[in-house]
């Protein structure tokens, strides 16, 4: 029967494999794992909602482009200057149109709100205080920890957060952005509709 060395009696030259490491740096370091792996994720998703959005806005103003062409070309049927006058601008402005720009503010408050919010403080919120209510899987745990989440963390800190991060991309204070979340909770119902 061969017996699986453990690691003070493996060969001194054996390295770990990177699923081992990547492991390891998770358990012994929460925290950091929770920034590193919630900004990147923060980041990059807002990014790609960048480039979508930046590619609708550039369909728009092509389709927008190719009815002023085909404008400008019926009309140059008509008057055979207009032809010569506009020569293609046209496709220059459909070329230029193509060119994407991040908007690094806001994916730097993506990557902060992701990184703070959703990894630091979700990761103490959910692996150091809900489990004080229980660790088993039972109907009453279970009860307790939803209820916890859906009126006390869900209303008072993470709504909240998203409309404090919303506010400081718009360049609002942090009371109008409280404000605006009140507004939003009593004419809107926006709790409820999370729930």
């Amino acid at each position: 029967m061969m017996l699986i060395g453990t690691a003070s009696s493996m060969h001194p030259y054996h390295r770990p494999s990177v699923t081992s490491a990547i492991s390891n740096f998770y358990r012994k370091n929460p925290f950091k794992g929770a920034f590193l792996t919630c900004s990147i994720k923060g980041c990059t998703a807002d990014l790609v909602a960048q480039y979508i959005a930046a590619s609708k806005a550039n369909d728009q103003h092509d389709e927008n482009v190719k009815h002023q062409q085909d404008y400008d070309n019926a009309l140059s049927r008509l008057n055979p200057l207009k032809k010569a006058r506009g020569g293609d601008m046209h496709d220059t402005a459909i070329a230029n149109s193509k060119k994407f720009k991040i908007d690094l503010r806001r994916s730097a408050m993506f990557l902060i709100y992701g990184g703070l919010y959703q990894g630091c403080a979700n990761e103490f919120l959910y692996n150091s205080v809900l489990p004080r209510l229980g660790t088993g899987t039972d109907w009453r745990t279970v009860g307790k920890k939803v209820a916890v989440d859906a009126f006390g963390i869900v209303p008072f800190v993470c709504i909240p957060m998203a409309y404090l991060v919303k506010g400081l991309l718009l360049r609002r204070s942090v009371r109008d952005s409280y404000s605006n979340y009140w507004s939003d909770v009593v004419n809107k119902g926006v709790l409820f509709k999370n729930w």
